[in-house]
């Protein structure tokens, strides 16, 4: 039987140096200034014969080389085995380069160094756990979030199509309003974590080259102010492939931009939080267990005539290569790539086609009483999400994405066969063929079924 439950939380400051690679457009970026200071944010849980960590980080996304070696020295220095670790990225659009990304090179001095700041984070964690007990809630927010790929009158499906455009015929897919919470307060009744689950993909800052936690940080920060100053405040993003924060048909607009309209949203899902934990009911004796799979698939095609138009498309200056009229490349389904990124994807042809054609990633279920984690690795689309939930024996259900490892976005088969768009373009941000989707939400409800 277990032991009362200990917690204990703690964050790493991971903010990189001026100057380097800032990835999140299709151009590289550098770091001239900082909004924010990046964090590593850990909660730990241990019920006497159990420890997880929980871990979220500032980042764009977590290739899975960070979250191993991560792991690795939280084993050997806390003493907690690595498939009881979940390390998941934010996805802030305004961190640090973590891999070679659509035009962005990976900083391998800060790639080598962040994983030391993330086991920090847990180890400092697990010397302050305590007495404790936890609390789980759910509430409905469908008025911040919304579908960001639209069918259009010409037959195609496009991201982030313009407000109010007058081609627009209907979102591809619903969203999903749930808000997934947790509470952990000390025996003292002092506050430890406060965790929020939501679908977003992330809000926006005031510009490209500032360091900022985006949304994320305004949460963890409203959190401490509204809770108590030593409080961890950790917003997980949900499936949030293909939704984002902005109503294509003009029904909602936003009045605030940047910063302001990142911190409204942070108060929108804090406002949910600090409701739900008046109404929790708390406990201090907890099941915890975990469970770990892979699942396999296969990355797109690149075909010879893809690495030929490639070595055309470079041969020429940036932005001058005009010579098609749809695609030009043979995993193009609909809306072709537009012309002034054809030079990045061609790269991303040229260096998919060296990668091997099968491929593996984790995926990893936590069991916290009736409650559960999946943690999925890469930018989901929001119908996996609803599915796990859906057809999950845990109530509530947190489905994490970013999480241990990245393979890009993960879409559906539909999207990938017929609809085509951003998401679905080859490269390191959208590494699976069809299949990908399907084969990751099969082993998540495998493992959800192990643990209950």
């Amino acid at each position: 039987m277990s032991t009362s439950l200990q917690a204990g939380s703690a964050t790493a400051n991971i903010t990189p140096w001026l100057g380097i690679e800032v990835p999140g457009s299709h151009r590289a970026r550098y770091a001239a200034d900082v909004d924010d200071e990046l964090l590593a944010k850990a909660l730990v849980l241990d019920n006497g014969e159990t420890k997880v960590a929980l871990v979220t980080c500032d980042l764009i996304a977590l290739p899975q080389g960070i979250a191993d070696r991560a792991k690795e020295r939280i084993a050997a220095r806390c003493d907690i085995p690595p498939e009881n670790v979940m390390i998941n990225a934010t996805h802030t659009h305004t961190a640090a380069g973590i891999a070679d990304l659509l035009g962005t090179d990976g900083n391998q001095a800060y790639i080598d160094w962040v994983p030391l700041k993330l086991a920090d984070a847990v180890e400092i964690a697990t010397h302050r756990l305590q007495a404790a007990s936890i609390g789980f809630a759910t509430a409905h927010e469908d008025r911040i979030s919304f579908c960001r790929r639209w069918h259009m009158r010409d037959g195609t499906v496009r991201m982030n199509p313009g407000v109010e455009n007058p081609d627009l015929v209907r979102p591809t897919y619903p969203t999903d309003p749930e808000v997934t919470m947790l509470y952990v307060e000390g025996a003292d009744g002092r506050p430890i974590a406060a965790v929020s689950n939501f679908v977003l993909h992330y809000v926006g800052t005031d510009g490209g080259t500032a360091i900022s936690a985006d949304y994320f940080g305004h949460f963890h920060r409203l959190i401490q102010r509204y809770l108590d100053p030593q409080c961890v405040g950790m917003l997980w993003n949900g499936t949030s492939g293909d939704i984002n924060n902005v109503d294509y048909s003009g029904k909602r607009k936003w009045t605030a931009s940047g910063h302001k309209q990142a911190a409204k949203m942070a108060n929108v899902l804090a406002g949910h939080l600090i409701t739900e934990i008046q109404l929790m009911e708390m406990q201090d004796d907890l099941e915890l267990a975990a469970a770990v799979g892979t699942f396999d698939f296969q990355r797109k095609t690149i075909t010879e005539e893809d690495l030929a138009v490639a070595e055309k498309i470079l041969a020429v200056p940036s932005g001058t290569y005009t010579d098609y009229d749809s695609g030009p490349f043979s995993w193009v389904v609909g809306q072709p790539v537009p012309e002034h990124l054809v030079d990045v994807y061609a790269r991303e042809c040229q260096r998919l086609a060296e990668m091997p054609m099968a491929h593996s990633a984790p995926v990893q279920a936590l069991r916290l009483g009736d409650a559960s984690i999946v943690a999925l690795p890469g930018e989901i689309f929001v119908e996996f999400g609803l599915t796990i939930k859906e057809q999950s024996p845990a109530k509530p259900q947190f489905v994490v994405s970013l999480a241990n490892g990245y393979v890009g976005y993960i879409c559906t088969d539909k999207a990938l066969q017929e609809h085509g768009g951003y998401e679905t373009w080859a490269g390191y941000s959208s590494l699976g063929t069809v299949g990908t989707g399907p084969a990751m939400q099969d082993c998540a409800l495998e493992l959800l079924g192990r643990l209950f």
